[in-house]
């Protein structure tokens, strides 16, 4: 991989105009890149072999050619350009362009699959973005976040991503954006099953959608098609999907299509979207084609095309799994965002440390000159005492304050899983914060299990988590929004998964429940 400044130095200056100086210039592709970036691109190429430009003007230029690219829709895995920017903002204490050549790189680390890194990169270009003024670049930079958990099927997050997206969006007043941002979210409850909610931010995107178009407005239509069909509203939600292959094809729209047909009778056209969908970029659209397929090829008769299709489906589900790591992508935002707010907590501990130091350092110089005649063996013994006494109740308190956090989380356990049981008994899926505490709980009666836990998704941890904790899989199947059968399926593939062992559901029940701290 080229540095910038080999670039920089190996090539001579084509094509730049000396009409304007090159900050005037740069500021106003600044101005121009989150709104007309391929017209930015325009501007900035004829300039990419410009030797008289400084240092700051690199890193700008940098910048600006990078965000042009992402914004108009072009990846690349070049980084030379960016890491240039990256490091001279950093340098300089840039906080602002930092975070944008931090979002930058980010995009580009994913590009590469470095995946831990670019979250992390990510992350940081969050952290340094929270207090600024520009809802447009941290509109970009939440819905990035945003398609990043929803990539690896971390709902929760990327929910709070797209509404923090929704609300830079509507401090930039621009209905592409508003509606963009409405439909992710419609989509993940879509996703989710949840039928309400889909209908509910639809309806929000309804005064701004007619102003959009492309993917966006088909994205829309989708949407609203999607919920007429949870409805039974068919012969609507088709004349809404055709609607929208006229703004944009999507995939999405040609499975819902394929559905529609089925239910019409028309297995031919249903059939025809399935073989062509089983090749889409969506896992879910083309898992989803599969499975239908192999089950129309099944009721035909056609066992062998079934069986290659069996094969070709599990070929997927092999290529997710190896390239999924949605624990350690969830675990890292995690840590990261307590690092952050332990690391204020810190700066106030530090602060008070550093009072109580000198106080204490001005007390003991006044102790050392008013008792300098005191014998000096007398007061290391009585030091020392005091010391031993000190350490001697502060191990107290440190053992009985654990024997309380003991009992403690024994006693919220027993609530959050007596609370569990009653959201089972009504046949409601659980709410996120009582399987959050059931995690963290049993994480702290049992590190050991944490450890073992670790490799598998959230969703996967709290099935292990509830059958550990006596819940029947009818009850797991609703509190997880699941059907009992994928929960065996689950239990199953989880005994081989965690202990190598191969066996029915009820064995993994047994291995999971008496699995302790060694």
């Amino acid at each position: 991989m080229k540095s910038f400044s080999l670039i920089i130095l190996s090539l001579f200056m084509v094509g730049c105009s000396s009409e304007q100086p090159h900050n005037e210039f740069l500021s106003e592709a600044e101005q121009m890149v989150f709104e007309q970036p391929d017209s930015v691109l325009r501007m900035l190429a004829p300039r990419w072999y410009d030797t008289k430009m400084n240092e700051a003007d690199q890193a700008l230029y940098g910048l600006l050619y990078t965000e042009a690219l992402h914004r108009s829709g072009l990846l690349t895995e070049a980084d030379s350009l960016i890491v240039f920017s990256r490091k001279y903002y950093e340098e300089k204490g840039d906080r602002e362009h930092l975070s944008m050549a931090l979002l930058h790189h980010a995009i580009i680390l994913y590009k590469q699959k470095q995946t831990h890194e670019a979250v992390l990169t990510m992350k940081q270009a969050e952290y340094m973005a929270k207090d600024m003024k520009k809802p447009a670049f941290k509109w970009y930079l939440y819905s990035v976040l945003g398609d990043v958990n929803d990539n690896v099927g971390n709902y929760t997050q990327t929910l709070r991503y797209y509404k923090q997206a929704f609300a830079e969006a509507r401090q930039c007043q621009r209905d592409e954006r508003i509606v963009q941002t409405l439909n992710n979210i419609a989509t993940t409850f879509d996703l989710l099953g949840q039928r309400d909610s889909l209908k509910y931010y639809t309806d929000l995107a309804k005064p701004y959608a007619p102003k959009t178009n492309g993917d966006i407005r088909a994205t829309y239509l989708v949407n609203k098609a999607s919920y007429l069909m949870s409805s039974g509203k068919h012969k609507e939600a088709k004349r809404l999907l055709m609607e929208s292959m006229g703004f944009a094809p999507t995939d999405r729209a040609s499975k819902l299509l394929a559905d529609i047909y089925m239910k019409e009778g028309d297995t031919e056209s249903a059939v025809q979207q399935w073989y062509r969908l089983t090749n889409s970029f969506s896992p879910d659209v083309s898992i989803q084609s599969y499975r239908q397929l192999i089950q129309y090829l099944e009721l035909k008769g056609d066992k062998e095309r079934a069986f290659e299709y069996s094969q070709r489906l599990n070929q997927v589900y092999q290529s997710l799994y190896e390239r999924s790591d949605a624990a350690g992508i969830i675990d890292l935002q995690t840590q990261y965002d307590e690092q952050q707010k332990e690391r204020s907590q810190y700066r106030t501990v530090i602060a008070l440390l550093t009072a109580i130091i000198i106080l204490a350092i001005v007390a003991a110089i006044i102790v050392r000159y008013s008792r300098r005649r005191i014998d000096m063996l007398n007061y290391r013994f009585l030091e020392s005492q005091q010391k031993y006494d000190l350490t001697r109740s502060e191990l107290t308190k440190m053992r009985h304050q654990k024997e309380r956090e003991m009992k403690e989380n024994s006693q919220q356990l027993k609530e959050v899983i007596s609370r569990l049981h009653a959201t089972a008994n009504k046949g409601r899926m659980a709410d996120d914060e009582d399987i959050t505490m059931l995690a963290q709980l049993s994480y702290a009666i049992s590190p050991a299990l944490q450890s073992l836990l670790s490799v598998l998704t959230t969703r996967e941890q709290t099935v292990c988590l509830l059958i550990r904790h006596n819940f029947q899989p009818t009850e797991i199947a609703a509190l997880t929004i699941s059907t009992p059968q994928t929960i065996t399926n689950t239990r199953v593939r989880l005994l081989k998964k965690l202990f190598n062992q191969t066996g029915g559901a009820k064995d993994f029940d047994i291995a999971i429940k008496n699995y302790h701290s060694v």
